[in-house]
């Protein structure tokens, strides 16, 4: 552990039971695998284009289940709290404080401007809660609104707004005192599991039929520019239009939830094209993506647990035309893809933490990203492009 508490190897306490003896078999390939396509770390097995850099310690065994970086914080929520980081020097991230919430599931893709926090509580209560977290030592609570049921929210107009992955708007404007305003769905509550705000006041949404809404004129009644579907209505996870939507593409997660072995219709990483959409009003597939199962020294595991899905992804911060994403996929770990100006997806390189279960990724700089692992803690590596 150096000064900053940073340590450079996960604990094995924090081996999940089932997979303590396949892991405790991988270790000791790791020594005689091939260094060719991948090569073992302090941390797991990586590609020669990614350094796995160390772990940080505080957030191991949390359940952690995503982050948002905002400026130089980054705020990291679990199941039973939050925590905020000062990432001014991103290789020794500074805690400043952990925040006690309780029971709260899933509390995925957290959102936060800096100045308010939401904490979403799906499926162990039913509830929003709005944190101020202008000190970033000492967060306080504003308000709890309950029977709100919504997977995730995201801040919409700089958070003066927040809609829900299930269809609920909520007014943020007197943070103190938030109100349900609406609800975005046409068709009433959605199952969906998350919305993303691509540029102010236009959001969209990760559910069965992917919509792009338009709130810009009435944040608390927005209606559907355009939309698309797969014919096989998998599920729709989360959803990235890069640069403010002036992609051609945008970015699509699927989810297959604890499912043990990698299957072609596993959750898959997609690329959706927008050509033409506002005369069309529609989006369609352009690509996919699946990781496979393997020998563990290939860089993949031979079974899962989690399940053999993608999780949470970020585009690199230099994304134009396509470029890099960093994408979770739980025992597969971290998986660096290319999306060409094509939309074609191609893997660049891997990072493979031992015990571990990857949920969420975030480029803190070009080349530095936080796996957030629910395991394991926060992971920080090195990609070389």
């Amino acid at each position: 552990m150096n000064e900053r508490g940073i340590i450079a190897e996960p604990a094995n306490v924090h081996l999940m039971g089932k997979r303590l003896l396949c892991l405790s078999a991988a270790v000791a390939i790791l020594a005689a695998a091939p260094a060719t396509s991948a090569a073992p770390t302090a941390g797991g097995l990586a590609s020669d284009n990614v350094d796995y850099v160390s772990t940080v310690p505080f957030e191991a065994g949390a359940a952690l289940t995503g982050a948002r970086l905002v400026g130089d914080y980054f705020y990291v929520a679990g199941v039973r709290s939050f925590s905020i980081y000062d990432v001014t020097d991103p290789l020794a991230p500074a805690l400043e404080s952990i925040t006690p919430t309780g029971p709260q599931f899933p509390n995925e893709d957290v959102d936060t401007n800096g100045k308010i926090l939401l904490v979403s509580n799906q499926q162990l209560g039913g509830t929003l809660e709005v944190y101020n977290v202008e000190d970033k030592a000492a967060p306080a609570r504003l308000a709890k609104m309950e029977n709100i049921r919504d997977h995730t929210f995201t801040c919409v107009l700089r958070c003066r707004y927040a809609y829900g992955a299930g269809g609920s708007i909520i007014d943020l404007r007197d943070p103190a005192r938030p109100r349900l305003a609406g609800n975005w769905s046409v068709f009433g509550p959605q199952n969906g599991f998350d919305t993303t705000e691509i540029s102010p006041g236009r959001v969209l949404t990760a559910t069965p039929s992917i919509q792009l809404l338009d709130g810009r004129k009435d944040p608390t009644r927005p209606f559907t520019v355009a939309q698309g579907a797969n014919p096989d209505n998998r599920l729709i996870h989360s959803v990235r239009w890069p640069n403010g939507g002036r992609e051609r593409f945008f970015l699509v997660q699927g989810e297959t939830p604890f499912s043990q072995k990698c299957e072609t219709d596993s959750g898959a990483f997609m690329t959706w094209d927008t050509r033409g959409y506002s005369k069309t009003r529609t989006f369609r597939m352009a690509d996919e993506y699946r990781v496979v199962n393997g020998t563990v020294t290939d860089g993949n595991p031979p079974a899962n647990a989690a399940g053999c899905t993608t999780m949470w992804f970020q585009e690199h911060p230099d994304y134009r035309n396509g470029g890099v994403v960093a994408a979770a996929f739980f025992e597969h770990g971290t998986r660096f893809l290319s999306v060409d100006p094509r939309g074609k997806i191609r893997e660049e390189g891997f990072f493979l933490p031992l015990g571990g279960e990857t949920i969420a990724v975030y480029w803190v700089t070009d080349e530095i990203v936080y796996a957030i692992d629910v395991t394991r803690g926060i992971d920080i590596l090195r990609y070389e492009s």
